[in-house]
């Protein structure tokens, strides 16, 4: 199926048509969150947040919202945004089904960094092995879902034992006005301190870097970790690479920048910026912004190799 086929220009960049009515009325609906952890299936999916494609046979999660009480699709049907749109009748529903009813997936190392706290302690199920499909994969890899799930829910304030991380916040609160101590804000502090270093073990994975290079993108992200967001932000404009993102994700921008050097503008389009994801080794450019269009505009370059620039500290 061509993504291309999906996507008619039935309506002008600016009238944004039936497709997105849906989409808004869509998102006001109630919502349930589901989650699932399997090996890939294929090489087509792409992870949500470094965008760089899931490689076959790897562990990955997915996410899906879905209206109240519908029942999460079958497999087949999750593999990636163009395969949910395929059992839709019309173009503006497969349009549709593309934004909302697919599946996001992820890295397992990415996960992580899908949303924000606030949101995981809203929406994470406190208990892991109630994913979908966790039961399927190996007794390791449910190890290390379990690790990174509990590290997760430390970070966001809840604990991993049932229900979801924003149940236990507030099953809590009571008791912890009236027990608040510094002792007790010590010791939360030290736990979130021992969870974000355990999840960056899980999500720091060495990929297709040799050891050497490995060891010195780790050491620097320690070295980073107290570097201010904004600084971060001015070393990588400085190197014209992609500043979205959290901090822990522009440290590690700024670490395999330092190592490896700078990613080149995108070859293709000539104004989006490279994407790159040490897990699979792809370089990928998801597009820009046409300020003069006032839309964004997809671009589908794929890379398993570029040539880098030297990093710039100043």
């Amino acid at each position: 199926l061509r993504l291309k086929s999906l996507f008619p220009r039935s309506h002008s960049a600016r009238s944004p048509g039936r497709s997105a009515v849906v989409v808004k009325l869509w998102r006001r609906m109630p919502k349930e969150n589901h989650f699932e952890v399997e090996y890939a299936k294929s090489s087509m999916a792409t992870c949500r947040v470094c965008m760089a494609k899931v490689p076959k046979g790897a562990l990955r999660i997915g996410h899906i919202q879905l209206e109240a009480g519908t029942e999460v699709p079958p497999a087949p049907l999750l593999e990636n945004d163009a395969t949910a749109a395929a059992m839709a009748k019309t173009d503006e529903d497969k349009r549709a089904a593309i934004v909302a009813g697919a599946t996001r997936w992820h890295h397992f190392e990415c996960f992580s960094r899908m949303r924000g706290s606030k949101w995981m302690a809203a929406n994470l199920p406190r208990d892991p092995k109630s994913i979908q499909r966790f039961s399927e994969i190996k007794k390791p890899d449910q190890k290390k879902v379990v690790q990174l799930w509990k590290a997760m829910l430390v970070s966001a304030g809840g604990k991993a034992t049932g229900g979801t991380a924003s149940s236990e916040l507030k099953s809590t609160g009571t008791k912890r006005k009236a027990s608040g101590s510094a002792a007790d804000a010590a010791s939360k502090k030290q736990a979130k301190a021992e969870a974000a270093e355990k999840m960056a073990r899980l999500t720091s994975p060495k990929g297709v870097l040799s050891a050497k290079d490995h060891k010195r993108v780790r050491a620097l992200e320690a070295e980073l970790a107290a570097t201010t967001a904004a600084k971060l932000h001015a070393e990588l404009e400085l190197n014209h690479q992609v500043r979205s993102g959290k901090k822990d994700e522009l440290v590690q921008r700024v670490a395999e920048g330092r190592v490896l050097g700078a990613l080149p503008k995108c070859p293709r389009c000539e104004m989006g910026r490279i994407h790159w994801s040490r897990i699979g080794g792809w370089h990928s450019c998801p597009g820009y912004y046409d300020k003069d269009l006032g839309i964004a505009k997809r671009c589908y370059f794929r890379a398993q190799s570029m040539k880098r620039k030297k990093w710039k500290l100043k």
